[in-house]
């Protein structure tokens, strides 16, 4: 990561708290509403595989922990303390008390991912160099670097023109030598 400039660190930075963010928003709309992600989707062609990935309703869960599943049971007694459940109206609310506490630390979980992002960026601005600076010394500084590189510019141009004018003397005293060893006469054309 030392290779990376801050500047790109930082919107990489940026690009993870999008994806945080979404990743978050996306959690939540499915945890609320769970048939809503297939928006625009054709009903006919997904319905086998919606009715195999859907959680079973309450009533599938009621009927699993009166028969005894060992799964649902130890569910529903971690919940609720380890007391068997004889009504449907108490195993209804011990599901509802098991679903918002899974919600309540399903936003915990992404508002502490997306708190962890945002913190890394607050980070890496901060360590930006010149962030601690006020507006008139970041004017001032950006004034400073428009005159050095101006100086850059004309000291290059200078630099340019010199070598040009080496180069094309180099080349005339090539011609001129060359021709005279080889004992060729110049063509006066060229």
């Amino acid at each position: 990561m030392d290779k990376i400039d801050p500047i790109t660190a930082l919107q990489d930075d940026i690009d993870g708290l999008s994806l945080a963010m979404f990743e978050a928003l996306r959690s939540l709309r499915d945890a609320v509403a769970p048939d809503s992600g297939n928006l625009g989707a054709n009903s006919s062609t997904n319905t086998n595989a919606q009715e195999q990935q859907q959680p079973p309703d309450i009533d599938d869960l009621w009927q699993a922990y009166k028969s005894g599943d060992k799964q649902v049971v130890e569910q529903i007694h971690a919940a609720n303390g380890g007391v068997i459940l004889q009504k449907r109206e108490d195993f209804i609310r011990v599901h509802a008390k098991m679903e918002m506490d899974k919600d309540t630390e399903l936003v915990q979980r992404l508002a502490s991912s997306v708190l962890n992002k945002s913190a890394e960026i607050d980070e890496k601005v901060d360590a930006l160099p010149g962030m601690h600076r006020t507006k008139a010394e970041q004017m001032g500084r950006i004034e400073e670097l428009l005159e050095l590189n101006k100086q850059a510019v004309e000291e290059l141009e200078t630099t340019y023109t010199a070598a040009k004018e080496r180069r094309d003397a180099c080349r005339e005293f090539i011609r001129i030598n060359a021709c005279k060893a080889l004992g060729v006469e110049e063509d006066q054309d060229t």
